[in-house]
């Protein structure tokens, strides 16, 4: 065998030893791009699919749903919830209330007379709560229903809205002062409400 025999039988030895290397180092890198890049889901075993029924609402649940969408629906119900609620916060506030110390030289009262005494002023005390309470839930929940009505969106900035009208509203005989002063409680305190309770 000549010299450039040799010579030719080296050059080829080396090619495919050079081709037989990138094959295998390109498959070694291919299988370890796919082993990083696979996910814990395709390293199990999938698990099988399953699926639950929609249910649909009834006519029921739907007249309901407009119901309650319904803003003189719901002005009514915050105005009995609120005189319901301001009621009984009113007896349960006028229980703590300290009794009247009568003079040394006033008649005697009997106790059927003092506890007929307590009664009414408990009810007086509660009605005016309750008016208060009614009044207060009405125009809250009617000026937030119109507003986002209006607005057409669901958001904390209806509540500030609501809490500003319904703060004026109610602070309407203490002059502009007092209304400006009640506007800016009331909404302030209707978005911090919202935000606590996570309402929108």
């Amino acid at each position: 065998m000549d010299a450039s025999s040799a010579s030719v039988t080296r050059d080829d030895a080396s090619s495919t030893l050079e081709t037989s290397t990138s094959e295998v180092t390109a498959g070694e890198v291919d299988g370890e791009l796919r082993a990083a890049t696979a996910t814990p889901g395709e390293k199990k075993k999938k698990k099988k699919k399953t699926y639950e029924r929609v249910k649909l609402p009834t006519p029921e649940d739907v007249y309901q749903q407009d119901a309650m969408d319904n803003c003189a629906i719901k002005t009514v119900m915050s105005c009995v919830l609120g005189g319901a609620l301001g009621g009984v916060m009113g007896v349960v506030f006028g229980a703590f209330e300290p009794m009247e110390v009568p003079a040394p030289d006033a008649p005697k009262v009997t106790m059927r007379e003092t506890i007929r005494q307590g009664a009414k002023s408990a009810g007086a005390r509660s009605w005016s709560y309750a008016k208060g309470f009614a009044a207060f839930g009405a125009l809250y929940a009617g000026s937030e229903c119109v507003v986002e009505k209006v607005r057409a969106k669901h958001d904390v900035a209806n509540s500030a809205y609501a809490g500003c009208f319904t703060g004026g509203v109610m602070a309407r005989t203490s002059g502009p002062t007092g209304m400006a002063v009640g506007c800016a409680t009331m909404a302030a305190l209707s978005v911090a409400m919202d935000k606590f309770m996570d309402h929108h």
